[in-house]
């Protein structure tokens, strides 16, 4: 089942148009990254699905319903931002039944709901403690449990590590797709980086300069990029221009000067580029007009 769709997305700031024509789809319980480079539009396209930015032009539709123009209390969509967006003032268990106050939902329910919440992101016992006395990856948590208390159908993760140490990272990236997969919630999740996008996904969308370069499963991303910027963003890799050649066995190889290689492609013969990556001799090949 399709959970949600977007439809040909466009979005212009001051004259500069940061979105030409998005359109993706996240199934039921998939974990989808949009991953690209600082300003290729991915924050924005999580701001519009939302409802904190409103499209020029395009639709957004959740559970087959076009929420578009809805405003973003009545979408049911959960969201973590980059710096948590935590109440200060509040402690724990004020900060993750927020949502449900807002909702006039029953006291003995927000406090069943909180309780279940703080079990699921590890923080039982927590529920007293001041904001101020978490560290960071404690925030992080709390940010999710408020997230996921209204049970929302949409799960969306605004670079939500990226304040976090590299260990501490590394741990909450387990966590959260630990989690998302325990509760089987659709979640979209913005980053710029790669090693977490490779990790964390059913799917990614790289994105740049305000398009959609690629989208698959991790593993084909990596290995078959469709662009040089594919093949340079998503892990290093040697670029070699050479020929692509059907041998009289039916072999594709593709050389140039001093080397060749074999290779699967269903690319036509003719001028292509290849990308070398230090795990894998051969990862792509691709046919390029050379400059």
């Amino acid at each position: 089942m399709i959970k949600l769709k977007v439809e040909e997305i466009y979005k212009t700031f001051d004259g500069k148009e940061v979105l030409k024509g998005i359109s993706f789809q996240a199934k039921e319980g998939e974990f989808v990254s949009l991953l690209g480079p600082s300003g290729c539009g991915k924050s924005t396209m999580l701001r519009i699905i939302c409802g904190l930015e409103t499209p020029d032009k395009g639709n957004v539709m959740v559970s087959g319903q076009t929420v578009t123009y809805q405003k973003p209390e009545k979408r049911n969509i959960g969201m973590v931002f980059q710096n948590y967006a935590l109440f200060p003032s509040m402690n724990v268990e004020k900060n993750v039944g927020y949502g449900l106050k807002m909702k006039h939902v029953p006291k003995d329910e927000i406090a069943k709901r909180v309780s279940g919440a703080l079990e699921l992101v590890h923080l039982s016992g927590y529920e007293k403690r001041p904001i101020s006395k978490l560290s960071g990856g404690e925030q992080q948590r709390v940010a999710l449990a408020r997230a996921l208390v209204v049970k929302p159908d949409i799960l969306l993760l605004d670079e939500p590590l990226s304040a976090l140490d590299r260990k501490i990272r590394g741990e909450m990236q387990a966590e959260i797709r630990n989690i998302q997969q325990k509760v089987g919630i659709t979640t979209i999740f913005v980053t710029h980086d790669q090693e977490e996008a490779l990790t964390m996904s059913d799917k990614i969308i790289l994105m740049n300069g305000g398009k959609i370069e690629q989208a698959g499963e991790p593993w084909n991303i990596y290995n078959r990029p469709a662009s040089v910027f594919a093949s340079d963003f998503l892990g290093k890799a040697n670029l070699l221009k050479g020929m692509l050649r059907t041998m009289p066995d039916g072999r594709k190889v593709v050389s140039g000067r001093g080397w060749s290689f074999p290779t699967n492609t269903k690319e036509e013969d003719g001028e292509v580029q290849v990308a070398v990556r230090k795990w894998s001799v051969l990862c792509l090949v691709k046919r390029f007009i050379l400059q």
